[in-house]
């Protein structure tokens, strides 16, 4: 099944691209799909909290409730995900801005349900270099409207990401001073806008000050060429970073969120 039709980026897309390390696509998908992406995040919210399958992680808003923030490792327990984010017009896209085939290397959901915590200033690379692999793709396809009051995505522009790797925090974030030097760009979604982005790409996003909430996928992909590690990231992951439902009390597991809990508000 395909979901959506061939996608050719146009001039200004692939000048957006090159220049600024991202590119926003307002008419990937169709209505029926659109629909369909609410209706299957609502049922991974629903999912209880499993160990060894799904992955759901908690934040604490600011009356001290616990609230949903994330589900991750998902793609092969939903069959519409599935095909969402191994649809043959999405990895033609892909083959086309990697040069390459591409292969899925991590998948979520982030919520921000209202009051939601924001995301730090950071770089996705650094996090990813451990498994061999020097650069990725992100997608991300807004499920609900994405704007400045419930936490949009803002990303630096302006050739930030040919800079490399900036100077981190102690946490994997994005130095103060750094972050604070860059000039940021809301990037506002209606429901089933994609942007696709690069893993030197400078990003952020702030706090869901608003009554509704903003959920949003972001799946990664990697070249082909640099292997097929989902399912090593998520062996890794479930050992250094578990969910609550799978934690043991008596260790540590802060010493790795420099990879795995890197400028979440995730607990």
């Amino acid at each position: 099944m395909q979901l959506a039709a061939t996608y050719k980026l146009n001039t200004t897309q692939r000048q957006s691209w090159a220049g600024h390390g991202y590119v926003v696509l307002r008419d990937f998908f169709e209505a029926d799909v659109c629909d369909a992406l609410d209706v299957w995040t609502e049922e991974l919210a629903q999912w209880p909290e499993t160990p060894g399958k799904w992955m759901k992680y908690f934040e604490t808003d600011d009356v001290a409730h616990r609230q949903l923030c994330r589900i991750e490792n998902f793609m092969d327990y939903h069959e519409g995900w599935h095909q969402v984010l191994n649809d043959p017009a999405l990895m033609a896209l892909l083959e086309d801005l990697f040069g390459e085939p591409a292969v899925l290397f991590k998948e979520k959901i982030n919520f921000k349900l209202p009051g939601g915590a924001g995301f730090l200033p950071h770089q996705d690379g650094p996090a990813f270099r451990m498994f061999g692999q020097d650069y990725h793709i992100t997608l991300m396809i807004a499920v609900d409207r994405a704007t400045v009051d419930n936490g949009c995505l803002q990303v630096a522009r302006d050739g930030q990401h040919q800079r490399g790797l900036l100077k981190q925090a102690s946490d994997g974030s994005l130095a103060q001073e750094v972050a604070e030097s860059l000039a940021w760009t809301p990037v506002a979604c209606e429901p089933g806008d994609i942007i696709l982005f690069d893993s030197n790409v400078p990003h952020f996003s702030a706090k869901n000050d608003s009554a509704k909430s903003r959920r949003a996928l972001y799946v990664t992909y990697n070249k082909r060429s640099q292997g097929d590690k989902r399912s090593e990231y998520y062996k890794d992951k479930r050992d250094k970073f578990p969910p609550e439902c799978e934690r043991d009390p008596k260790k540590d597991y802060n010493k790795h969120s420099h990879v795995y809990n890197l400028g979440n508000p995730i607990e």
